[in-house]
């Protein structure tokens, strides 16, 4: 029987960006539905869950949708041709969703203590501040902490704007849910080639939300597919990306140990 780690890792390895998809083919509903929830459980900044997913499953919606918005003939086939569009969508104004998450958090914690008293009774302030909502005062934010920082007076966070962290969470969500497509033998492909303003007016998108991608979804194209599989899309060096300590150190985690002076070594093996 499989281990976790083998499972865990055949399902990352095996995740790829789709090219095509076999048409008019339906998601059933549970499967759909054992995905989405599976998304639900990324992490999240004070798990503010930043995100809104719009599920696109219609045909006419789909094409409705490539033609206004895709850039590029390959993402408009894709929409098309794949049995649902995942549309991620980022929340920009997250003081709409601090006080509703707070509630959550103490329903939660009268019945399994698991946040401090004083996190949740500073929840709302931090995240106010730590989320960078409105130009100007994320510009000033910046400011006063960079002063505290680079003047040694305390280590101080870093004051990202709204986008770019809603942004970066809603990422984690979208990244679950290609993992919990792979292992429902489905495949996926993340797009970021489309123009989100007609998107937003296809799908009826408030202007509360940004659009940091969208994952194409459906099942493989099999037709002339070789016996080797899907090609894999090249990947940069184990030691070009990953280093030890301090950036540029060249990393040494992913070498082979040597036994070969170990009392359990068999003087035999060679080296």
């Amino acid at each position: 029987m499989a281990s976790t780690v083998d499972v865990f890792r055949k399902v990352c390895l095996g995740r790829h960006s789709a090219n095509r998809f076999a048409t008019g083919r339906l998601i059933p509903k549970e499967i759909l539905a054992d995905v989405l929830k599976s998304t639900m459980a990324a992490p999240s900044g004070f798990n503010l869950q930043p995100w809104q997913i719009i599920m696109v499953q219609d045909s006419s919606m789909k094409e409705m949708l490539a033609e206004a918005s895709m850039l590029g003939a390959g993402n408009k086939f894709r929409v098309n041709d794949a049995s649902a569009i995942a549309v991620f969508c980022a929340d920009l104004q997250l003081r709409h969703r601090i006080e509703r998450v707070v509630k959550l958090e103490i329903e939660s914690n009268r019945k399994r203590r698991l946040r401090d008293d004083g996190y949740l009774a500073s929840l709302p302030l931090v995240a106010n501040i730590l989320t960078g909502e409105g130009f100007v005062a994320t510009g000033l934010k910046r400011a006063a902490t960079d002063i505290l920082s680079y003047s040694g007076i305390s280590s101080m966070p870093d004051i990202e704007g709204v986008e770019a962290w809603s942004y970066k969470n809603v990422c984690f969500a979208a990244q679950n849910y290609m993992l919990s497509a792979t292992s429902h033998n489905l495949a996926t492909c993340p797009m970021e080639g489309f123009d989100s303003r007609r998107v937003r007016d296809v799908l009826k998108i408030p202007d509360r939300y940004g659009i940091p991608l969208m994952v194409a979804t459906g099942y493989p194209y099999e037709e002339g597919k070789s016996e080797e599989g899907d090609a894999k899309s090249p990947r940069l060096d184990f030691t070009d990306i990953v280093f030890d300590d301090q950036f540029g150190n060249i990393s040494h985690i992913n070498e082979k140990k040597d036994h070969s002076n170990s009392p359990m070594s068999n003087s035999s093996v060679k080296k």
